[in-house]
């Protein structure tokens, strides 16, 4: 009986280009995740991000143009995994229902994720200075938050669900400000909020404040 080499080395077939780079690129955004924790961004080069990740110093920079490139790609990359919670946690729902799951999403995702909830938000403030390069990166993700936020709204409206005399918009901005608003307290000090509380009192207030008269349900 004759035999053949077997498993995974004999079967394994080399990496094509896309595949090494996008391997590169996951491995140099986890790093820039580990080192914007422990030192910062201002203390944060592409050579550190090259290095950690076992490449080459220069890779980074080849690969993403500037330290701001990188933290952009960062954003959109943890933004991304966001969104996986946010979609499966609201699909279906509208108005109050969605906006109450979304809440429990990004609970779930702090909770998951705490080190790339920490460095979004670390990486948003920073996107607050006039001179930063990524900043509309950031505007674009809160944009995009807050018209899914006043669609939820228009769509409670048009069901019955939210009173017809409130501004979309302005709900939207407000709903953020909260998330961000705990998110930037949970990131200071930890220990001076319990996350899971908080959403459920900001549940009961949305359904006080935005339900119709008779169709209030405080809980």
């Amino acid at each position: 009986m004759s035999s053949s080499p077997s498993g995974p080395a004999s079967d394994a077939q080399p990496l094509t280009q896309a595949e090494r780079t996008a391997l590169s690129d996951k491995a140099m955004i986890e790093a820039a995740i580990e080192l914007i924790l422990e030192r910062g961004t201002d203390k944060t080069t592409l050579a550190a991000i090259g290095e950690k990740a076992g490449y080459s110093r220069g890779l980074a920079t080849y690969r993403f143009g500037s330290k701001a490139g990188l933290f952009d790609a960062v954003c959109k990359s943890i933004s991304r995994r966001w969104l996986e919670y946010l979609k499966e946690a609201v699909d279906g729902k509208t108005g109050i229902e969605a906006m109450c799951a979304a809440l429990d999403a990004f609970l779930r995702f702090v909770s998951d994720m705490p080190r790339e909830a920490r460095v979004l938000h670390i990486l948003y403030c920073g996107a607050a200075s006039p001179l930063s390069e990524y900043r509309a990166t950031s505007v674009n993700i809160h944009s995009k938050q807050q018209e899914d936020v006043a669609r939820w709204v228009q769509e409670g409206i048009a069901n019955g669900t939210i009173r017809a005399d409130v501004d979309p918009r302005t709900v939207a901005a407000q709903y953020i400000a909260y998330i961000g608003g705990m998110n930037y307290l949970w990131i200071i000090n930890p220990g001076s909020i319990d996350f899971r509380r908080a959403n459920e009192e900001m549940k009961r207030q949305l359904r006080l404040a935005l339900a119709p008269p008779e169709g209030r349900t405080p809980q």
